[in-house]
């Protein structure tokens, strides 16, 4: 029996020395336990056969041998939350406020238990940052009883007003929202129109949740609006430098038109300001609206007030 407890003491002992130690040698490792290296390696063989359910391979102690050294990789699963950056966290918390309609008060209580899980000096860093960001993009109301219909599979009516037209009642069923570019949008299946269709919110009116229950279809995804092909009464042309080209081919192909000096020229939907003076800003002086004048107004504006003129 005493050699049974020997044993177990010295198996306890191996795994949190060697991950203290990475690296040590087989001899020296022997010494420490007063065993014989042929015996040493037979805990260590032994010691590989020890894992967890359901006993999937990186469920077991992964402890090895190599040019006699031992080393020992333990499982690293997130018992305990990882530790955010100040920068982390103001990217979190910025991106959620985008959801706050939706969301509601929930929101505002992860918000204040994100802040209280940071180290003081990452806090205080975390909000100096969070000020500066500008992250507070208006997100319709719709949000709200749509993501409710979502989530609750039931059908809603809504007037929906199209360029140029008035507003016509819709009976939708709502199977996901998303936004792209500065404008949220709902996809879902149409009645009206007997197919899929992508809705802007801010062009519904009067949304109601009916009692109609409906099934989520296992294909139903939105299709991401291409900002490259808008509508050309609220296109806005975008010149960008040589610099920025080849990141403005990739991402709208052939409808970036090449320019002799190797820059480009791109068409783009101009019916969010908000989101067309980011975008071009974010480009840092490499991009430049050309037309129409309003567009080149307003990104005007937003590099004065950025810079604090």
């Amino acid at each position: 029996m005493s050699n049974v407890h020997e044993r177990l003491r010295r198996l306890l002992f191996l795994v949190p020395y060697v991950s203290k130690n990475p690296g040590v040698t087989v001899e020296a490792l022997a010494r420490a336990l007063n065993v014989s290296r042929e015996d040493l390696l037979e805990e260590l063989d032994l010691l590989t056969c020890v894992g967890r359910p359901p006993f999937n391979p990186d469920d077991y102690i992964d402890i090895y041998v190599d040019n006699d050294r031992v080393y020992v990789d333990l499982d690293q699963r997130l018992f305990a939350p990882p530790r955010l950056t100040a920068g982390e966290a103001a990217a979190l918390a910025a991106s959620a406020e985008l959801l706050r309609p939706a969301a509601g008060d929930a929101l505002q209580s992860a918000l204040q238990k994100l802040e209280r899980v940071l180290p003081p000096q990452v806090r205080e860093r975390y909000r100096e940052m969070y000020r500066k960001i500008d992250a507070s993009a208006e997100a319709p109301q719709a949000l709200g009883p749509l993501t409710r219909a979502i989530l609750e599979r039931r059908e809603v009516t809504f007037g929906y007003a199209s360029p140029g037209r008035p507003a016509e009642p819709r009976q939708v069923r709502p199977y996901e929202l998303l936004s792209h570019r500065g404008q949220w949008y709902l996809q879902g299946f149409c009645h009206t129109r007997q197919d899929s269709r992508l809705f802007r919110l801010d062009r519904m009116e009067d949304i109601v949740i009916t009692d109609t229950p409906f099934v989520l279809p296992p294909d139903a995804r939105a299709d991401v609006p291409n900002p490259a092909r808008s509508r050309s009464e609220d296109s806005v042309r975008v010149r960008f430098s040589p610099v920025a080209a080849p990141y403005v081919k990739e991402r709208f192909g052939q409808d970036a038109r090449p320019l002799a000096d190797g820059g480009v020229e791109v068409l783009v939907a101009g019916d969010s300001e908000r989101w067309l003076t980011q975008w071009v800003l974010s480009f840092g002086g490499e991009a430049e609206v050309v037309e129409p004048v309003s567009a080149r107004a307003a990104v005007a504006r937003a590099a004065r007030a950025s810079i604090g003129l």
